[in-house]
């Protein structure tokens, strides 16, 4: 029997904020998390004896644009299989959503583009496919 269980939930706000900052990424305000969190529309979690060790995420609109965020596993968690049986459950949740030419998106940590690659996810740029783009909203970008 596998030590780490999956189960389709979400991570408390504590929990969330924390396994970002495990991987290096920035924490949110309590407020912003308990807000918007609960509109994603699908989260699973890994659990270690109740502890939250790694999540994955799906946001979007539910039938035609889905994106995968927040795959996260505690780095003393990685090399487990853990992401992977994260990734399986978004798979099979997107199975049940999506339509033909739903579009899923993602964006890959530097050096993790494989592990996508697993799930039929493409690098970009190609030749039909520009590079992604991102942009990390200010409170002085506003108007």
């Amino acid at each position: 029997m596998e030590r780490v269980a999956i189960l389709d939930a979400f991570p408390s706000v504590e929990d969330y904020n924390r396994l970002r900052v495990a991987v290096g990424w920035r924490a949110y305000a309590p407020d912003v998390i308990e807000t918007y969190l609960p509109r994603s529309l699908f989260c699973t979690c890994a659990l270690d004896g109740g502890k939250t060790v790694g999540m994955a995420r799906v946001i979007g609109d539910g039938g035609l644009v889905f994106y995968i965020q927040d795959v996260i596993v505690l780095p003393a968690y990685q090399g487990q299989g853990i992401g992977g049986r994260l990734m399986d459950r978004v798979m099979v949740y997107l199975r049940f959503q999506t339509h033909t030419g739903s579009i899923i998106g993602l964006m890959s940590a530097k050096g993790k583009e494989p592990f996508y690659e697993k799930y039929g996810f493409t690098v970009r740029p190609t030749d039909a496919l520009g590079a992604g783009m991102t942009m990390f909203w200010r409170e002085e970008d506003g108007a």
